[in-house]
């Protein structure tokens, strides 16, 4: 029986109900189909909470499936709170994404929740075109690398501890790109990258000496001097819609001049890049997508549209900045149509 049901939910060409599927049955259900699919499944829960569970039982019946397991956080901020997301959740969202990106052939299970699939992302050719490939024994653009991270979202620290941090010493250059097991500690002559190694971010000392490494950037908002005079003037059009002072706009455009991004840039993307990418974008081909309990999924759903627009009429009522929730967030129904 098991495999009967699981030949029929390979070849069917459309939904398919399966009962009952409480507790650990989903996770036992879809690590058989991972396993014997070989395609990539998409997992999406109510909460966080929900998600971890599922991960925990998914990992007790196929534990070999871990190094293809990724969990995309949530920001578990509501929209338009002028507050910046979390670092280390920025960090594991720009992790998972890269990972998926660059998975090629091999099958994923990917497990998230309701807000993140409804929240539109950073499009997958700006991480592509930060991305940077560093070298050993090869020369590389030393300050403009520094610039990079800056624009990236790293913040710059006297160590090294965490995910998204960078430090300059002399010629030493340490950066802890997102998803990589440690930070890299590089050792320049002028703009010549002479050694690379990994370091352990509690001791401080060198691990292991290494060829490569890339970077990717550390938050979805790359802020870069190129792209900057049109972040600006989306700033100015989304006052002038908002109906903001113009002190209280020329103060968010002064910030971000300043400091290259304002609190909550992050949660208002439509106005750092022209277009936004989905996360079904982000899928391979012929990807499963497995809903926990569709009806409470789409009521979740609906809530949270709610409050998204409850917060926005809030937030230009207080004449606050802020974007039409149409342009940085999707519809349950139009997202669950991908």
């Amino acid at each position: 029986m098991p495999n009967q049901l699981i030949n029929e939910i390979k070849n069917a060409d459309k939904s398919v109900v399966i009962t009952p599927t409480d507790g650990s049955h989903k996770a036992w259900l879809t690590s058989q189909l991972f396993k014997n699919s070989r395609k990539s499944i998409v997992v999406i829960l109510k909460d966080t909470k929900r998600a971890l569970q599922f991960i925990e039982d998914f990992l007790f019946f196929l534990p070999e499936g871990k190094d293809q397991l990724i969990f995309f956080p949530g920001y578990h901020i509501l929209p338009f709170k002028s507050l910046s997301y979390h670092k280390e959740t920025s960090t594991n969202r720009l992790a998972a994404l890269s990972r998926i990106m660059n998975a090629g052939s091999k099958p994923l299970i990917i497990v998230t929740i309701v807000d993140t699939i409804l929240q539109k992302l950073i499009p997958q050719k700006e991480i592509n075109e930060f991305a940077e490939l560093i070298i050993a024994n090869e020369e590389i653009d030393r300050d403009g690398l520094i610039l990079k991270l800056e624009s990236g979202g790293y913040t710059k620290t006297s160590l090294v501890e965490d995910p998204g941090e960078y430090s300059v010493r002399g010629g030493i250059l340490d950066i802890f790109s997102p998803g990589d097991n440690y930070p890299v500690r590089i050792e320049f002559f002028g703009d010549l990258a002479e050694s690379i190694r990994t370091f352990s971010p509690y001791t401080q000392r060198g691990i292991k000496e290494i060829f490569e490494t890339i970077i990717i950037p550390a938050t979805e908002a790359i802020i870069t001097k190129e792209n900057l005079p049109h972040i600006l003037a989306r700033i100015r059009q989304a006052g002038n819609i908002a109906g903001l002072l113009a002190s209280k706009v020329r103060h968010v455009v002064n910030e971000t001049r300043e400091f290259g991004r304002f609190p909550g840039i992050e949660s208002m993307l439509s106005i750092v890049y022209e277009d936004l990418d989905t996360f079904f974008d982000y899928l391979p081909e012929n990807t499963f997508l497995i809903l926990d309990s569709p009806e409470n999924l789409k009521s979740y759903a609906m809530d949270f549209e709610e409050k998204a627009l409850f917060n926005y009429k809030t937030t230009a009522s207080e004449s606050r900045l802020c974007v039409e929730p149409d342009s940085i967030y999707l519809k349950w129904d139009k997202a669950i149509s991908y």
